[in-house]
């Protein structure tokens, strides 16, 4: 039988550092529905957004995408998630969080995502690429991955890691797409934030200190995730040169 996939935005619009993130103008068009439109173009299943407010559902209604309400004072984009599947009352073995902030997601690295999660004994998969960009590897707005060899994450870092003194060594860039087997995805909400997820500001360290396997697949392309006003410029600029 064929596995039910249902991707899932979370899109809120307040953020401490680019606020009303969703509603930028990128080339004409808004990023949530920029990230929308990629989402429909993997062709995995239904795309729903899970948005805080009105003023989002209205713009979502304006390109006709599928939207759901959700509490606006949820803590995290993967509560919103969980929050969004339960209100669907439908059953999904994949549930897959594309983080609203990715408007030049490629459609085939959420593909790649969850056939990671089909195809392994893993209870969450996820992205990654190479870092080509130097300058990335001690900027902490990037999050790199220390990998076991058999492919599943060991830890997630803004800082540099794992370290090396051999400066070829490769670092990876961590892409915020998420694929959840669906008990995965109940028991990680219901687990209380950790240390180590507080300490860094990264709640998927919540899910490897709770013993959860995570899967990584490296993949060749990047999307430029938007976190401030430089990087609305260099993805705006990215999309207009295409």
């Amino acid at each position: 039988m064929k596995k039910k996939v249902i991707i899932i935005i979370p899109a809120r619009l307040a953020s401490t550092r680019l606020p009303n993130k969703p509603l930028a103008i990128i080339e004409g068009k808004t990023m949530i529905q920029r990230v929308y439109e990629q989402a429909l173009k993997a062709n995995l299943g239904e795309v729903i957004i899970a948005t805080d407010g009105e003023k989002i559902a209205d713009e979502i209604k304006k390109f006709g995408g599928k939207f759901i309400l959700t509490n606006p004072d949820l803590q995290s984009g993967t509560d919103r998630i969980y929050s969004a599947y339960k209100l669907l009352n439908q059953d999904f073995d994949i549930i897959v969080n594309v983080q609203g902030d990715l408007p030049n997601i490629d459609p085939k690295v959420i593909s790649e995502c969850v056939n990671l999660a089909l195809e392994n004994d893993c209870d969450i998969a996820t992205v990654a690429s190479k870092i080509s960009d130097i300058s990335e590897i001690s900027n902490p707005n990037v999050v790199k991955i220390a990998l076991a060899q058999n492919g599943l994450a060991l830890y997630f870092s803004r800082s540099a890691i794992p370290f090396s003194k051999n400066i070829n060594d490769d670092y990876f860039h961590h892409i915020g797409i998420y694929a959840y087997k669906k008990n995965a995805l109940e028991k990680f909400v219901n687990l209380t934030p950790s240390p180590l997820e507080k300490r860094e500001s990264l709640e998927q360290l919540r899910a490897l200190e709770n013993g959860m396997k995570i899967a990584v697949k490296i993949v060749n392309a990047h999307p430029l995730s938007v976190d401030t006003q430089e990087d609305l410029e260099k993805v705006i600029n990215l999309i207009k040169s295409r």
